[in-house]
């Protein structure tokens, strides 16, 4: 590897097998193929370590989906920063197209007959197509068809202008963070804001790093790659846009002031001006720089908990922070704990190897054992979802018989029970019949086709 580059990092590693899956979806490549890629990718993002330590120490097959062909292409990626097959496939497949897939009501299928039949390559060519009328020309597509994509096609610019799921930004903030902690002089490095707060969703992603030298900080940041333009910078703060889409607010601030710094960038802004109206009931004033006495002496808080401690509250989770209550339980001594591993008596949904899901039934009821969980339900999806490997009925009864004999190994060690995640069709109808889902022990439905139909009629 060339001394000047990076390894590949969890989130870059998991787009290029989501792309390559798309890709091949798109050229008709048979599903186990293409699933094998979205298995590699999904266990990727959801690593504790990075691909590319365990890359370093010969344990990339101990990612789960990850065999030696993949194993082999993550060491590609690693060592050169590219793929030879990745970059064979975009020649063959216009890698543009996969972004037409983010398109409610465009699958593969339909994305190679537009780019086949039409020319069409990227989403802007899409709507303009539509726009125009030219989708009329393919046998299935109707004026209705090109106005309920155009109305897709708004719907995704929206969803991209707007917050983001905390599942897709808390790992690109791990990144940025770890290569933060590693930075010289950088004494501390934390998220803020929603994020820090576990909220559904975010706007930017808030970091604040303790450092005494705030612009060697900032000018190590703005070289980082993910970066792809700058908003602003200053002294101790950057905001910018990383190459996904994403925007990054960095603030930097002196180990002094870390802890009321951080306290204030977590907000939330409700919970924030409850600290400073008890602040000022105890004769303080609270800001983001520490607390001013009545005698004008600025007291200091390096650590969050000191913040708390200062107003004579223990530390309050950020989950918690929202103003509802949760100050008046502090005072009270009455504060909640928060849900941890540990509470976690059992799984209601999983999927394994029968369908899309990346285990085996043996392997996943042990893991479930070794965890300490009590009881683990197989869902795997019906027979209507193809794409997922959806099961027929006669697998169903193959695996319930699986299932029964690993039960018996399994003794008092876990209770594994039969479960399924049943297709809810265009008709409302269900994809088994009564008797077959009486069968099972624990029946989760959900829509995954359809979805265009009228509000009253979908729901």
């Amino acid at each position: 590897m060339s001394p000047r580059l990076q390894p590949m990092d969890n989130r870059s590693l998991a787009e290029t097998f989501e792309a390559i899956a798309d890709l091949l979806e798109i050229q008709g490549e048979i599903i186990h193929k293409v699933l094998a890629y979205r298995r590699a990718a999904e266990s990727i993002r959801g690593l504790s370590r990075t691909a590319a330590d365990l890359w370093r120490d010969g344990e990339l097959r101990t990612i789960p989906g990850v065999g030696e062909a993949i194993a082999g292409k993550i060491d590609e990626l690693m060592r050169t920063g590219k793929l030879d097959f990745f970059e064979k496939l975009k020649r063959q497949v216009p890698v543009t197209l996969v972004d037409v897939l983010r398109v409610g009501d465009v699958g593969p299928k339909k994305a190679a007959r537009f780019w086949k039949e039409l020319g069409i390559t990227s989403l802007p060519q899409l709507e303009a197509a539509a726009r125009a009328g030219k989708l009329r020309s393919m046998a299935g597509m109707g004026e209705r068809s090109e106005a309920r994509l155009l109305e897709s096609i708004a719907a995704w610019k929206a969803r991209q202008s707007t917050r983001v799921s905390i599942a897709r930004a808390r790992p690109v903030a791990a990144s940025l963070l770890e290569r933060l902690r590693r930075l010289p002089g950088v004494a501390a490095a934390e998220p803020a804001g929603s994020l820090r707060r576990w909220r559904e969703t975010v706007g930017d992603i808030d970091l604040l790093v303790a450092a005494d030298r705030p612009r060697a900080v900032i000018e190590a940041f703005l070289a980082f790659s993910e970066i792809d333009r700058v908003r602003g910078q200053g002294d101790t703060k950057a905001s910018v846009v990383l190459a996904n889409g994403l925007p990054v607010q960095l603030w930097v601030h002196p180990p002094a002031h870390f802890g009321t710094a951080l306290q204030y960038a977590t907000g939330s802004q409700a919970h924030n001006v409850r600290l400073r109206e008890l602040a000022q009931e105890r004769g303080m004033s609270l800001s983001e720089h520490g607390f001013k006495l009545k005698d004008g002496r600025t007291v200091e808080c390096g650590r969050e908990e000191d913040v708390y401690a200062q107003l004579g509250l223990p530390w309050i989770a950020p989950e918690l922070r929202e103003d509802r209550g949760e100050i008046q339980a502090a005072l009270a001594g009455r504060l909640p704990g928060l849900v941890t591993a540990d509470d976690i008596r059992g799984e209601l949904h999983a999927h394994s190897d029968w369908s899309d899901g990346a285990a085996s039934l043996e392997q996943m009821a042990e893991a479930a054992a070794a965890a300490g969980l009590e009881y683990l339900v197989i869902t795997d999806h019906s027979k209507s979802l193809g794409v997922a490997n959806g099961l027929t009925p006669e697998r169903v009864r193959k695996q319930r018989k699986e299932i029964e004999a690993l039960q018996r190994r399994l003794g008092s060690r876990l209770r594994l029970l039969h479960g399924t995640e049943v297709e809810v069709l265009a008709d409302g109808a269900l994809d088994f019949d009564d008797e077959i889902l009486a069968a099972f022990d624990l029946v989760t439905a959900s829509v995954h086709s359809s979805l265009r139909q009228s509000r009253p009629r979908v729901t």
